[in-house]
This record gives C-alpha cells, sequence and structure tokens, in this order.
C-alpha cells in the first residue's frame, strides 16, 4: 500500500517538473512568446530608425505593434504602418495613437519660465513626448506650470526630440527668468541667473545636450548697474566705481532731488561714459530702465520719439567696446491743439484736414537749426513728435517741404541753407518711418517772407518750415 502511494507521488511530482518546465520553456525559450515580443520591438525600433521615422514610436504587445505618432495625411500613416510591417514581417500594426495634424515649419517648442512660473507651447510628436514634457516640468515646479502644447507632424528625424525638450527645461531650473526654445534640431537657453556661478553652470549644462542636437546659450548674471525711471523718480542700483562716480551720476540724473541712489563702490568695467550721457535722456522716458550686464546695454520702456532718436544717436557715438540692446515702445505726441480735425477721412477733406493740422504744427511748434546750418537744433524734439504724428495721420498723400531764410547773406547762400534745411527735416521723417517717396524737400531762401526782414523778431518768422499738402500737382 505504501508502496503505491509512493510511486503515485512520484509520478505526480514527475508530471508536475514535466509541465513547469514546459511552460517555463514556452515563455522563456528561444522561441517563447517573451522573446518573440522583445525581437519584435527591437525590430520595430531598428526599422524606425532606419527609415528617418525617430519621431514615431511603436510599442509590441504580443504579435502586433501599436504605432503612435503624428502624420501630415492618412497616405503618411500608411506608408509608416508599411514600413514596419516589411521590416518586421508583423501581421498587425494599430493605430489608434496616430493623431494627423498638418506639420509645423519651423517645428518649435518652448518653456518660459518667470518668477517661478512655467508655460509650455509649441508642438510635440506624439502623445508620450506630450506626457513625458509634461510630467518633467510638473515634477520640477508642481503646479506652477501651464501647458498649452499641441501635437504636429514634422518633427526632425535623427534626435531624440523630448530628451532635448526636458534638457531644456531643466537648464531653466537655476534661472530667475529664461526661455528654452527647441527649433528643428536647435535647442536655444536664454535668461537671467541669479549669481555668475549660476550662470556658468546653466551654460555648461545646456552644452552637455543629447547627440544630434545644437546647443546655444545666452545666460547672463545679475545687472552690473541699474537706472529705473518711473514716476517722474530714478533709481539706482546694483555697482559704482568710486563715491565720486556715484555724485556724478546723480548730477546726470537730474539732481538728488529725483534720485534714490541705492548703489554700493565695487570694481566695475568701463560703462561710466555710456552712463552718464544715458542718463539725461532716461529723464525724459516715461517709464524705463538701462541695465548694464556683461558687455551689453540694455534699455527698455516708453518715451518720445524724438528721445529715442538721440538716445540711439548719443549712444552710437560711443567706442567703449559695449553693445546696445532697445526694447522702447515710442508714446504718441501731445495733439492737444489738434481737436475738430478729422485725419482718419479720405478724399479732399482729408487733404484739406491735413493741410489745417500741419500749418498748426509749423506755426505753434517752431524747428530751429544750428546758426547758418542745416542741422536740427535738439529742442526741436517735441516739435518734431508732434510733426512726426501728423505726418503719419497723413502719409497716404504728397507733402512738400519748403525751407525759407531771412534776407540777410548772399541770396544764392540763402537758397542753397534752406534746401538743406528742408532736406533735413525729410530725412528726420523718413529715419521715423515716413516714406520718401511722398517727401518732396524744396528751398525758397529769401524770396517768400511773411514779416519784415528789418526787425530780428521779423527775420525770426522769415526763418521756418512749411508744409504743403500736394492736390495732383507736379513734383
Amino acid at each position: 500500500m505504501r508502496s503505491e502511494k509512493l510511486a503515485w507521488r512520484l509520478l505526480w511530482i514527475g508530471g508536475a517538473g514535466i509541465f513547469l518546465t514546459g511552460a517555463f520553456t514556452a515563455w522563456f525559450g528561444p522561441h517563447s512568446a517573451s522573446n518573440l515580443q522583445k525581437r519584435l520591438q527591437t525590430a520595430a525600433d531598428a526599422a524606425l530608425v532606419s527609415a528617418n521615422l525617430t519621431a514615431w514610436r511603436a510599442s509590441a504587445h504580443g504579435a502586433a505593434l501599436d504605432l503612435e505618432g503624428v502624420a501630415p495625411t492618412e497616405e503618411a500613416k500608411r506608408e509608416v504602418v508599411s514600413v514596419l510591417k516589411t521590416a518586421t514581417g508583423v501581421g498587425e500594426v494599430k493605430t489608434a495613437k496616430v493623431v494627423i495634424a498638418p506639420p509645423a515649419n519651423p517645428f518649435q517648442w518652448s518653456a518660459r519660465k518667470e518668477r517661478g512660473y512655467v508655460v509650455l507651447e509649441g508642438a510635440a510628436p506624439n502623445r508620450t513626448s506630450l506626457t513625458i514634457i509634461h510630467e518633467a516640468a510638473r515634477k520640477l515646479y508642481g503646479s506652477d506650470m501651464s501647458d498649452m502644447m499641441t501635437l504636429a507632424s514634422g518633427a526632425p528625424a535623427g534626435m531624440n526630440w523630448e530628451a532635448a525638450a526636458v534638457h531644456g527645461l531643466q537648464s531653466l531650473v537655476k534661472l530667475e527668468k529664461g526661455t528654452a526654445t527647441l527649433s528643428g534640431k536647435e535647442l536655444t537657453v536664454s535668461g537671467l541667473a541669479a549669481t555668475e556661478a549660476d550662470a556658468e553652470t546653466v551654460a555648461a549644462w545646456v552644452a552637455h545636450v543629447e547627440d544630434g542636437v545644437k546647443a546655444t546659450s545666452h545666460i547672463t548674471g545679475p545687472p552690473e548697474w541699474v537706472a529705473s525711471r518711473l514716476s517722474g523718480k530714478t533709481t539706482f542700483q546694483g555697482k559704482a566705481p568710486s563715491a565720486s562716480f556715484q555724485q556724478a551720476l546723480v548730477r546726470a540724473a537730474g539732481g538728488s532731488q529725483e534720485v534714490r541712489d541705492r548703489t554700493y563702490v565695487a570694481k566695475v568695467g568701463t560703462w561710466q561714459t555710456r552712463a552718464l550721457i544715458a542718463l539725461p535722456h532716461l529723464a525724459e522716458f516715461e517709464r524705463g530702465e538701462i541695465a548694464v550686464q556683461g558687455k551689453t546695454f540694455r534699455i527698455s520702456g516708453e518715451a518720445p520719439g524724438s528721445v529715442l532718436a538721440y538716445l540711439r544717436e548719443d549712444m552710437a557715438s560711443i567706442g567703449d567696446g559695449y553693445s546696445v540692446e532697445y526694447s522702447v515702445s515710442e508714446t504718441e505726441a501731445d495733439l492737444s491743439g489738434f481737436q475738430g480735425l478729422n485725419l482718419t477721412q479720405t478724399g479732399a477733406g482729408k487733404a484739406d484736414a491735413c493741410q489745417i493740422a500741419f500749418d498748426r504744427v509749423a506755426s505753434a511748434n517752431r524747428i530751429v537749426f544750428a546758426s547758418e546750418r542745416a542741422e536740427i537744433a535738439r529742442v526741436s524734439g517735441k516739435s518734431l513728435d508732434r510733426l512726426v504724428a501728423v505726418a503719419r495721420a497723413c502719409s497716404d498723400l504728397p507733402v512738400e517741404i519748403g525751407g525759407n531764410t531771412d534776407s540777410r547773406g548772399k541770396r544764392s547762400t540763402n537758397l542753397t541753407l534752406s534746401l538743406e534745411r528742408a532736406a533735413s527735416v525729410k530725412n528726420y521723417l523718413v529715419e521715423r518711418g515716413l516714406s520718401a517717396a511722398m517727401l518732396t524737400a524744396v528751398g525758397f531762401g529769401p524770396d517768400r517772407p511773411v514779416a519784415s526782414n528789418r526787425t530780428e523778431s521779423g527775420r525770426a518768422r522769415n526763418r521756418r518750415i512749411e508744409f504743403r499738402v500736394l492736390r495732383g500737382e507736379t513734383r
């Protein structure tokens, strides 16, 4: 009896062993389902790389492939499916995760960080990429983020796109504010770091990007010196080379009643002359800022057009090795003396209104020139701003700019001077964006006086610039 039970036990153990061996072989053997799936995955990955379809993903599930990506057309989707079937011999390629979307040109993605908040924008090549980037941003910044990414076709081949995007996203962590942009195969990171050490760390990190991606960084440390203008007051922050230069800066900005000086004495670059020349212009801004970062002088804010024009002229004349970047919007000129004039109408009424507007500008806002020269004096800035405002409103009408002088000196000399002064006004208007083709400069010399040349006041009235709207005349 005991021998029979033993025999049955041995038989059961042997059968179970045979079963487990067969199951193990079926699952883990060279022809097992597990190994077949691995080989299918490897073949699919190789096929996508070989066909330059690296923006696509194919996941093996049993004997089928699950395709994921973005195609510009149904035909393009079918071509990818055909590539996989031909290379792997698989019978089924599922396309439920394929999106049809137009190509993005350029294929561009970006992440912007400011005040600890990150905004994700631009194109991604597939849903997995969207998820990877979103989760990376969530891990780095928590809920302080906004995801505005979309799917698009046209992603560049031959690179790990989402890895490059995440690399750019990670580079923003040590920046106070900045932007990471992945355009095609180029990653550009720019921004402001809290310290010079952080700036160097971020630049080094950006350089170690994925293979196949060109990386560029424009990272700056904190500004060396800042002058900000707001509500009629100028505030200095940062470094100054000496106590005497601190005082010079205050004087250039309008005096101690106009300035809050929060600078401290330390070694600085060679921007002192540029700062002293720029500060009187900044005092004319409605709001603005000058920041010295590295070898760059950054000027931003809102200012009258003439103030900006003269500032640019002065900055261009200094050869100290500093470049200047402008981000200044032009404020509108005061046109309080033009009520009742409709400069937006068309036809003859527009020409009449523009002529009246030019006459008012010429009579109430005298353009002053250097003595016996054609150079416009800078005291004419506000007059020029009003002139530009009217000229822009009337830019669809041809205008004659006439120069006039008093009677002193030779007539031939005065004719030349009057033409040169009219040409200076024309050139100024062209520099401010007006069409040279719509402006004509003429010189009348002393031939058209409006007052007696026997008195100084009369001669001053005769030295003038006039404007005439041309109504069909030959220019």
